[in-house]
């Protein structure tokens, strides 16, 4: 049995195929906006290189965000359609969740951000407490000149950050900040199966209809020169909340 892992959630794309015990293969590339165009050649030579094909696939899992509204909404439809039309089981997972999970035995606090426009990111912390490791505080916009005053011991910082972002936090906030290396910060579909696949073996499956992208501020819809037009929909009412 083997599980397909979508994330096209942020700027880089990725794909992995996963069987419980090992990273088969992965492809990730930088997708800027351009998710659909790529996405199923993608898979296809994925499962090419495994040796397997789509009727194989007997999980999917998907990140929910949030992150890029385009790309979130290419790689659930793409889920769901998979799941549609062969009856496996589906699992989503925010990508937070998705971030954080390659640091979950440093034994530090890891703060999650990813780029939300306007001078913002939307950020989340991590940390283990009483053995299990979890989000520790809800999913929020903020900008990171706030951010930086609550940071109070040794953190990762993980997701989209730039170098001058990396500079700055080091800046303000000396050795408390601990910002991976440009390759352990690209976001990795490898990491997304094995969080699904242990989802779907706690039964944390949904069906196609049932999930949900992860939006903390409504969607923004932009002209055919990138402008933004308008926001899609009303602001909502809280972040979502911290799993453990």
């Amino acid at each position: 049995m083997i599980l397909l892992a979508i994330d096209t959630s942020g700027a880089y794309a990725s794909v992995a195929v996963f069987d419980g015990a090992a990273v088969l293969g992965e492809v990730t590339w930088h997708a800027r906006r351009r998710h659909d165009d790529h996405l199923f050649p993608a898979i296809e030579r994925l499962l090419v290189l495994v040796g397997a094909e789509l009727g194989d696939v007997r999980r999917v899992a998907v990140a929910t965000g949030p992150g890029s509204f385009t790309g979130l909404r290419v790689g659930i439809a793409a889920a769901q359609g998979i799941v549609r039309a062969s009856g496996v089981a589906l699992v989503g997972v925010p990508t937070c969740d998705v971030v954080a999970y390659p640091f979950a035995s440093s034994g530090r606090r890891v703060c999650v951000l990813i780029d939300a426009g306007r001078g913002e990111h939307y950020a989340a912390m991590y940390r283990t407490r009483r053995g299990v490791w979890g989000r520790t505080s809800d999913i929020r916009t903020v900008a990171i000149d706030d951010l930086v005053r609550e940071v109070v011991r040794d953190t990762i910082f993980a997701g989209d950050v730039t170098p001058a972002m990396a500079q700055a936090l080091r800046e303000r906030l000396g050795r408390r900040a601990i910002v991976p290396s440009p390759s352990a910060l690209v976001r990795r579909a490898g990491h997304l199966a094995e969080v699904g696949w242990a989802r779907a073996e706690a039964g944390e499956s949904v069906e196609p209809d049932a999930l949900e992208p992860v939006y903390i501020r409504p969607p923004t819809i932009r002209g055919p020169a990138g402008e933004i037009v308008a926001p899609a929909g009303p602001e909502p009412a809280s972040a979502v909340r911290r799993t453990s």
